[in-house]
């Protein structure tokens, strides 16, 4: 199962959520989209039903209203409740290292981490889309090319997705022990690598690197936050030594470059990551990529 949740405060963003959720599911399709007034049956556990989905979606969407931060019942502000929905989400959300976009609607700003309950002050860091209702496709259709860039492309079954998932693992297995027979160092990098990354500003995620060489080229992907990008401008060199870069969309501003450089250790591949685009600059990262 995988596809996009969407987060929202009923009385804050019921309508903006709807007509959001319905222009996912005419580009995605409905079993792509999941949406709690929708896809939780009647008598089902709600908090069970959520951390399910929550589990196995590949974007979180957090549908940010005017209200959305001040919004209070009789003990208080709705945020600062730890049984708060909107809360639970984006908790177990940060928890499992779901990818979170802030959607602004209706005016709405991004709240800074002071306002925030310290278990949700990552979320303000996070880069936000504005939809704003007198440009409401325009902005959707960008939101919706955002995620194309991340999501399977709609139109396959769930099972259809795990078969052809499986095909291209097996086709990446067999490229990298075929390419691995071969006698110099540079052959040895091709395969599946895995590392434990952590970046510039604490957040730590398990990547995964697909390498394949193709006419003496590098190629095939290499994850950032989790997500898979398409290898670029890959080489290695005749000591084994490697360099490739990826690119990363943003909601807004400019893309990101990522420059990895390796070299082969007893360990592994001990990698450099420098990423440009961004402001503040980010500072390099090293880490070592294992055999999984």
């Amino acid at each position: 199962m995988s596809g996009i949740f969407i987060s929202y405060r009923r009385d804050d963003s019921r309508g903006f959520a709807g007509r959001l959720a319905d222009a996912l599911d005419a580009a995605f399709g409905a079993d792509f989209v999941f949406r709690d007034i929708d896809d939780i049956a009647p008598g089902a556990d709600f908090i069970q039903a959520i951390t399910s989905r929550l589990a196995s979606v590949d974007v979180v969407l957090v549908v940010i209203g005017p209200d959305w931060l001040a919004a209070r019942n009789d003990g208080g502000r709705r945020l600062d409740d730890p049984t708060d929905f909107v809360r639970l989400e984006i908790e177990l959300a940060l928890a499992a290292d779901k990818p979170l976009w802030p959607v602004l609607i209706g005016g709405a700003a991004m709240p800074v981490e002071e306002a925030l309950p310290p278990s949700l002050q990552p979320l303000a860091r996070r880069q936000a889309l504005t939809l704003a209702d007198v440009a409401w496709k325009e902005d959707v259709d960008r939101l919706i090319a955002a995620l194309r860039r991340q999501l399977p492309a709609p139109g396959r079954s769930r099972w259809q997705w795990l078969v052809a998932g499986a095909a291209a693992i097996a086709g990446l297995l067999l490229g990298g022990l075929w390419l691995f027979s071969g006698t110099g160092k540079s052959a040895a990098v091709t395969g599946a690598w895995v590392a434990q990354v952590r970046y510039d500003w604490g957040a730590e995620h398990g990547e995964r690197f697909d390498l394949q060489l193709e006419a003496g080229r590098l190629r095939g992907t290499a994850s950032y936050l989790g997500l898979p990008r398409r290898i670029v401008d890959g080489q290695v060199a005749g000591d084994g030594s490697l360099e490739f870069t990826t690119g990363s969309e943003v909601l807004s501003g400019p893309s990101l470059t990522h420059r990895y450089r390796g070299r082969q250790v007893a360990e592994g591949i001990r990698f450099v990551l420098e990423t440009s685009g961004g402001s503040p600059a980010a500072t390099p990262v090293e880490f070592i990529a294992r055999r999984p």
